[in-house]
């Protein structure tokens, strides 16, 4: 899934969450402490916006387990690279003969 499909998806799912609260604009933006138009740009799944400013909006909608959904299936861009290095160590370590 492409990045801007991805944030135009939880945009609209914030949006839903709001209107099914029967929460305005301006007051969940004050809630989060951001601007309206900050807002309206995470509506609409701009990506463009802080990453802080999408995680506030969540927990003030009860939305924070859509993040830890996605970061529990995130992968460790280090992992790959710490399985090597274990195994280029072991090599080395065969290799060299005192």
């Amino acid at each position: 899934m492409e990045k801007t499909e991805l944030l135009g998806q939880l945009g609209l799912l914030y949006r839903k969450r709001r209107i099914e609260l029967k929460i305005k604009l301006r007051t969940l933006a004050i809630r989060c402490g951001i601007s309206i138009d900050t807002l309206r740009s995470i509506e609409r799944g701009s990506a463009s916006v802080k990453i802080g400013s999408w995680f506030a909006v969540a927990d003030a909608l009860g939305l924070a387990e859509v993040w830890k959904g996605l970061l529990a299936e995130t992968v460790d861009p280090f992992e790959e690279y710490d399985r090597r290095q274990g195994l280029e160590e072991k090599i080395l370590k065969t290799r060299v003969r005192s």
